[in-house]
């Protein structure tokens, strides 16, 4: 009887084992892919950018204000028509860092940065990501090396070709 349950043990560990490995596999996406702000569930297009080291999104009227005796940021997202919100929706969020971006014109910008979940290709992260303005950007947001490494492999060639099982908020007319 004990042999009986150290082989039914061993086996459960080699297929736990073998599902872990499974899940932490990368996922082939394309360049350009849907991303999913949570808990709202608004889908935004998003450059996948391996050039860039951090995330980034669209942000309009950033505010600081003081809560919890930390810093913490308030601004709009001018997106979600899709998903029920006609002029965007505000976003709080405590501030973990700030960055110094290299500018066009060879200066730097400050910018904050915040923790956000994102969901791609069914797989939803909390990941940083620095507030810009991106309006005269293509995409509203990208993500950089640290949300990607070690998840996603990207094919350059493709696009929107990652599982749409994301959680996501439509609003039926």
């Amino acid at each position: 009887s004990s042999a009986k349950q150290k082989v039914l043990v061993l086996a459960l560990l080699i297929m736990l084992c073998s599902a872990l490995s499974l899940a932490a596999e990368p996922q082939t996406v394309g360049w350009l892919e849907g991303a999913y702000l949570q808990p709202w569930g608004v889908r935004v297009r998003a450059k996948l950018d391996t050039g860039a080291k951090t995330s980034a999104i669209h942000a309009e009227n950033i505010e600081t204000f003081e809560r919890d005796a930390g810093m913490w940021v308030r601004f709009l997202f001018p997106y979600g028509r899709r998903e029920g919100h006609p002029n965007g929706f505000t976003i709080e969020r405590p501030v973990v860092r700030e960055i110094r971006i290299k500018g066009d014109t060879g200066g730097t910008a400050a910018r904050y940065v915040i923790n956000l979940e994102v969901c791609v290709g069914g797989k939803t992260q909390t990941t940083e990501i620095s507030l810009s303005d991106r309006s005269h950007m293509n995409y509203p947001m990208i993500l950089g090396r640290e949300t990607l490494a070690g998840r996603f492999i990207i094919d350059a060639q493709q696009s929107f070709m990652a599982d749409r099982s994301c959680p996501r908020k439509l609003v039926r007319r």
